[in-house]
């Protein structure tokens, strides 16, 4: 009997990389969006350098538990967003809400698109 489904990528190193290179782009649109909304004009290149951060630790806890992995990568974007975009504690938490809200309707948005 043959199989109905081929898996193109089995795993590994490639799949781990290209999961990381569309998590950043996708984390990076979603932040450039979330900071222009909140912040005002802003370059584009501040949302690349400070996207890989939140997609590293979401891929490394991602074995955990949802909740955890969340408030880590929760964490971290406030952290880098403080440290990229120069803002105080409570402008980072709020831009970091905003990102984290867009990226959650677009998550949503697209998984219904693409996966139904």
């Amino acid at each position: 009997m043959l199989p109905l489904q081929v898996e193109f990528v089995g795993g590994g190193p490639l799949a781990l990389a290209v999961a990381f290179l569309v998590g950043t782009l996708f984390s990076a649109v979603t932040l450039h969006l979330a900071a222009l909304w909140v912040l005002g004009d802003e370059p584009h290149q501040r949302a690349v350098k400070a996207a890989p951060a939140p997609v590293v630790v979401a891929m490394l806890f991602s074995q955990y538990n949802g909740a955890v992995m969340v408030a880590l990568s929760f964490f971290t974007a406030v952290a880098v967003v403080r440290y990229v975009y120069e803002l105080n504690l409570r402008g980072a938490v709020l831009l970091s809400v905003f990102y984290f809200s867009i990226t959650t309707i677009f998550a949503f948005a697209f998984g219904n698109i693409f996966l139904a």
